[in-house]
């Protein structure tokens, strides 16, 4: 009899009564959280000169420390990356993760001690809410191996010591007990830097083994499910049941899961109840996890080192916009995420969007980034409304999604009139049911966003939604083409301009014209 499981499920009651304790009163968490990270860091560089050491509340702090995000203090991160020490946490920072930025190049975020503990805390999380579900559950995980797709753990060390890369690898130095004891692909192949390589291996490795856990960016989860199914000889539909008929768990993150789910329905058969969770990792800190299958809110973590503040999106940018703490929200009006941690960021601006779906417990879905959104024509629509229509689009249609991004598609002299264009890639040929799909975008945005229903109305300020659909593996192609194959990398769900939706369509263009 396997014992891991059941002495594990032991050790997550414990977590799970912290979890309970901490949702029952998140603004006393969080103004403990935002004491304990002053008290730690009034002595640095930062501190002394935002005056920590008097800051009482979480009104004295936003106006000591203005917002920020990664441009506007590249000379503070360049000097911890240097290795100068007590810059804005105490001691020097030793690895950092490192993440893609639109301005600034590659970002380095620092990842102090106190952040490994806390995103180690925050994945064993994942286990706790995940034993909610049912008794027996975690411990069933354990009779077989867990699966983790991520990106390179290879770190590179520069001159001055610093260790840099994927926040996988940064992670993968902390597994301990019991996930090291089942842990896929092992260290070795997790090392491997090359995205196409690493699939192909991995996919040899794990295609014969008992997978009872996956976790990954569902886009590249797909990817190796895929060629998992080659390597077995069985068909897509339903052939993951087929190689693991015991696969229980899929924890997924990073992305809109909606318009993926009926994808990933068909490679399992009538009958395997898969169970899906969500998460809400960042390089920037562990943010939060969905804590209920009938719920798709996750729950954020307001006890683990990382102090939230939340500027409504309408007003994001203004110079009076409020800072509001987790007790001062609504529910379901977007907020932008302000985020200080314990690895010495302090008021600094993720880019992400949430929207809270309860407030006691705390839960946020995702709803896009604060860069990520289509306002050409004064629609206002955001990243979480493209996704919610793609998903209700491919429901209606029965047209199962591969990728998809959308950007404005301007008047020229043959349209007198914008509108939205999507570039969609399906997972089978669309057989002439572009429009149709485009119209049930249409409706779906028109349902959920006021500003589009009237910009839409008689076709005068837009007009329906436009669907382009591209050949098999275009995206793919597209992201490796920019060197964002693996890890966290993701394909941006729209766009205000139409740098991503051309150059997909000039390469979808070169494919077909080889094909």
């Amino acid at each position: 009899m396997n014992l891991l499981g059941p002495a594990f499920s032991l050790y997550l009651r414990r977590i799970d009564r912290w979890l309970r304790r901490a949702a029952a009163d998140p603004g006393g968490a969080q103004r403990r959280t935002l004491h304990r990270l002053l008290a730690r860091a009034k002595d640095t560089a930062f501190g002394r000169r935002h005056g920590f050491a008097s800051i009482r509340t979480p009104a004295d702090f936003a106006r000591a420390v203005p917002i920020r995000d990664y441009v506007s203090q590249l000379d503070l991160f360049e000097r911890i990356v240097a290795g100068e020490p007590d810059v804005s946490w105490p001691g020097r920072i030793r690895y950092f993760a490192q993440t893609s930025g639109t301005t600034a190049g590659d970002k380095r975020i620092p990842v102090s001690p106190e952040m490994i503990r806390s995103n180690r805390t925050a994945a064993l999380s994942i286990f706790a809410y995940y034993a909610r579900r049912g008794r027996g559950r975690v411990g069933r995980l354990f009779d077989g191996q867990l699966l983790f797709l991520g990106g390179s753990t290879e770190l590179t060390e520069t001159e001055s010591g610093a260790m840099i890369g994927d926040l996988s690898g940064i992670a993968t130095q902390s597994i301990r007990w019991p996930i090291a004891t089942r842990y896929e692909p092992g260290k070795q192949l997790a090392l491997l830097d090359n995205w196409e390589q690493k699939v192909e291996r991995v996919a040899q490795r794990v295609a014969g083994r008992d997978i009872r856990f996956v976790t990954g960016m569902p886009s590249w989860v797909k990817v190796l499910f895929d060629r998992i199914c080659e390597i077995r000889g069985v068909g897509k539909e339903g052939g993951i049941t087929n190689v693991w008929p015991n696969l229980q768990l899929f924890v997924h993150g990073g992305v809109n899961f909606a318009p993926f789910r009926p994808m990933f329905r068909r490679y399992l058969a009538a009958g395997h109840d898969l169970d899906f969770l969500e998460v809400y990792p960042a390089s920037e800190g562990f943010i939060a996890v969905q804590a209920a299958a009938e719920d798709p809110g996750m729950e954020v973590f307001t006890h683990n080192g990382l102090f939230f503040e939340f500027v409504p999106l309408e007003q994001w940018g203004q110079a009076d916009a409020p800072r509001l703490t987790i007790d001062q929200v609504e529910l379901d009006t977007p907020y932008s995420v302000v985020l200080s941690t314990n690895a010495g960021l302090w008021a600094y601006d993720i880019g992400d969007v949430v929207r809270f779906t309860s407030l006691r417990p705390p839960r946020v879905v995702f709803a896009g980034r604060n860069k990520h959104f289509i306002n050409a024509f004064g629609e206002n629509i955001i990243g979480e409304q493209v996704s919610a229509a793609v998903a209700a689009a491919s429901r209606e249609t029965g047209l199962p999604v591969r990728a998809f991004t959308a950007s404005p598609r301007y008047a020229d002299q043959a349209r007198r009139v914008g509108a939205h264009e999507y570039v969609i890639e399906f997972e089978q040929p669309a057989t002439g049911r572009e429009e149709q799909f485009a119209r049930a975008i249409d409706a779906e945005l028109q349902r959920c966003n006021n500003d589009y229903t009237v910009k839409r109305k008689d076709d005068l300020g837009m007009t329906c939604v436009e669907v382009t659909a591209v050949p098999d593996n275009t995206f793919y192609e597209w992201m490796k083409m920019r060197g964002k194959l693996g890890g966290q990398h993701k394909v941006p769900v729209c766009a205000n301009d139409r740098r991503y939706t051309d150059e997909l369509l000039q390469l979808a263009a070169r494919m077909a014209a080889r094909n």
